[in-house]
């Protein structure tokens, strides 16, 4: 998959097309001043990644990798990339570094706070630390030039197709693919944790750009509606 969602923004990844089941692997390609990888894939997928990539940019000049989630199927690729360039920072949260400095010993992580602001080249992010959605590691990047919030598993769905945009299916199926991946990753997180989805509203957003699933652009507040519901009900429900 190499898909322009945007004159400096390509989505590289895969989808996995079964009987019952679409699902997706997404990264971000960021092209500009600097050029920044946010997130990657599974590691079975990473060398068609790195033939998709290096259709765009030599891994030589690629400045940075912000990693939202250590989990394999958005590290994978982690190897690969800095095989080619051993020297790439990657941005992420202490507990993301924790996790796979033992095996990438010689990996340039660097850690960044809740909250945090960083400028890379023209580009401005902001990082949201989300713990415990799903694990203590999870964080989710605001790209603030364009509005668009990398939200990592936060925001997937059970969905899966090229190119990976919410135009092409109903609001229904994407509620229905997002409530189902809710349930499966998000609904026995404590409900503190819980909290930080309902903040994320009032980020000033264009575009939800997640690691499973399609991109959310039209169907946005639809999806974010059904996160106020279900942590809401989780309140309830204590």
């Amino acid at each position: 998959m190499n898909y322009t969602i945007s004159e400096k923004i390509t989505v590289l990844g895969k989808v996995i097309q079964k009987p019952n089941l679409n699902f997706s692997f997404l990264s971000y390609l960021l092209q500009g001043e600097k050029n920044v990888l946010i997130d990657t894939v599974p590691e079975k997928a990473g060398e068609m990644f790195l033939v998709e990539l290096k259709t765009l940019i030599p891994i030589s000049q690629l400045d940075a990798i912000i990693l939202n989630h250590s989990e394999e199927d958005h590290s994978g690729a982690i190897g690969l990339l800095l095989a080619d360039k051993e020297d790439i920072p990657i941005y992420c949260t202490a507990a993301c570094k924790q996790r796979l400095i033992s095996r990438y010993p010689n990996g340039k992580f660097i850690e960044i706070e809740h909250l945090s602001m960083l400028k890379i080249g023209t580009f401005q992010f902001q990082f949201i630390h989300t713990p415990g959605l799903h694990w203590d590691d999870n964080m989710v990047t605001y790209f603030v030039n364009e509005k668009i919030l990398f939200s990592n598993d936060l925001f997937g769905q059970y969905l899966g197709c090229q190119p990976p945009m919410d135009k092409d299916y109903s609001v229904e199926d994407v509620l229905q693919g997002a409530k189902l991946y809710f349930g499966k990753v998000f609904a026995s997180a404590p409900f503190q944790e819980k909290q930080v989805v309902l903040k994320l509203r009032d980020l000033d957003l264009k575009c939800v750009a997640p690691g499973h699933g399609v991109i959310l652009k039209d169907k946005f507040k639809d999806v974010l509606e059904l996160y106020e519901k279900e942590c809401t009900d989780s309140w309830e429900a204590r």
